[in-house]
């Protein structure tokens, strides 16, 4: 395949904007501050399969992500680095839908990721 200049990409195709009828990417309420949420995933990195968010109980019908939010990776590993944060788009079974992330790496920046819900898409 032949290798063109980013601005001929553009060129021959131009970015077409979602169905309107298409979830947005990003919530439409953000919370003041991330929220902590209690959740069971059923591999560490992956997405929650259920969580408990301001004491209720929501059973995860699909989730999309993750979207990965790092420190440039040309800084390095250094312990002033913020955490690793996976973003997930979550809907549960009564259809509500939620974003919320993973905080830390398993296995490389904790042993016990925290998870933060963000916002809503409501």
């Amino acid at each position: 395949a032949e290798r063109l200049p980013a601005r001929e990409v553009l060129a021959v195709e131009p970015w077409t904007p979602p169905p309107f009828d298409a979830p947005p990417d990003r919530p439409l309420k953000l919370l003041a501050a991330p929220e902590p949420v209690e959740t069971l995933a059923s591999v560490p990195d992956g997405p929650p399969v259920r969580f408990v968010w301001r004491r209720v109980f929501h059973h995860v019908a699909v989730a999309e992500g993750p979207e990965r939010i790092a420190a440039p990776w040309w800084d390095g590993p250094h312990e002033n680095a913020p955490p690793t944060c996976d973003y997930f788009r979550v809907e549960d079974t009564d259809g509500r839908r939620f974003w919320m992330f993973r905080e830390g790496l398993y296995g490389r920046e904790t042993d016990a990721p925290r998870w933060f819900m963000h916002g809503l898409f409501a």
